[in-house]
């Protein structure tokens, strides 16, 4: 709670001023009845348990007059008081709303999921300061926006930690949820969205769960999981393409003037089929040969689809 300096000749700010900075305050932080207000401002010394409520209302008004909004307490707020817009508040403009997208961009690039999430409280606190406007533009950056923040700070601990999971899983082709017994491993973020890599132990498979489709976690196993994932691992040529082009998991380990011979561990087969065929006609499976079956069958089905 604030704490304010005894009152001196050198220091002869107004308590109607200082109530009003003070309401700001309290205002900004969550909407407040009037016996929240009056319990804080006598915490902080600046009205007397004897004063009436009615010097409260005036503090509110001087606010009003000071161009800041504040809804009347009613049933419908809860009887609190609510600020709208007031004068203090941030104006960040397009440009720098534009220029922190690019930052949050870079962010992204290094993968760093820890580093994500305080981008996005960093986002969010500075949001909780701004005009409407431009409130609305920086909760828009955060790529978490739309996700349980908390469960996404859950899940990253338990991939920390090889947690075994029971949890409610909507799979899109089928009708019901289905229940999961999986070991978190790791979280990744692809194409904007939040996926889980897991291993499920009844399938006894690794497998890939979009986070949006985890409707909730049911149980949290003490044991750990312990489970060390078979890798898809892939060789293949890539004609023409710099070492810019190769991501996470893939090492280079031949290269001449036409192209270069790359290996690819994959966490699972489908991620290795999506990978392959992201690289259009520059791409030639080497190894293994039933990789290369399914990479031929899949496009002559592709083939099939455009006949």
């Amino acid at each position: 709670m604030y704490k304010l300096a005894e009152k001196t000749e050198l220091n002869q700010i107004s308590l109607t001023g200082t109530r009003a900075l003070a309401l700001v305050g309290l205002l900004i932080i969550a909407p407040r009845s009037l016996e929240e207000i009056r319990e804080a401002f006598i915490k902080m010394k600046i009205m007397d348990e004897s004063h009436s409520n009615d010097i409260l209302r005036i503090d509110i008004n001087t606010l009003k007059v000071m161009g800041c909004e504040i809804s009347r307490a009613s049933q419908k707020t809860n009887f609190k008081y609510v600020l709208g817009k007031h004068p203090f508040a941030l104006k960040i403009t397009r440009e720098e709303v534009n220029a922190l997208k690019k930052a949050y961009k870079k962010v992204k690039e290094t993968k760093n999921f820890k580093l994500l999430l305080d981008y996005d409280e960093l986002f969010q606190k500075i949001a909780s300061r701004c005009e409407p406007e431009s409130k609305e533009w920086m909760l828009g950056i955060s790529d978490l926006r739309h996700y349980n923040v908390q469960m996404v700070k859950d899940l990253m601990l338990d991939c920390q930690q090889q947690r075994v999971l029971d949890l409610i899983y909507a799979n899109p082709t089928a009708k019901k949820d289905a229940q999961k017994e999986v070991v978190a491993q790791k979280l990744v973020m692809q194409n904007d969205k939040v996926y889980l890599y897991c291993y499920d132990l009844e399938k006894e498979t690794p497998v890939v769960l979009n986070m949006r489709r985890i409707k909730s976690i049911v149980a949290r196993k003490l044991k750990k999981g312990g489970v060390e994932p078979k890798l898809t691992k892939v060789k293949f040529y890539l004609k023409g393409l710099g070492v810019e082009t190769i991501g996470e998991g893939e090492n280079i380990v031949e290269q001449n003037s036409d192209g270069c011979i790359v290996e690819g561990n994959y966490y699972t087969e489908f991620l290795a089929v999506q990978r392959i065929l992201s690289f259009g006609a520059d791409c030639t499976v080497l190894e293994p040969q039933d990789f290369r079956d399914i990479i031929v069958s899949k496009l002559k089905e592709m083939r099939k689809i455009y006949d």
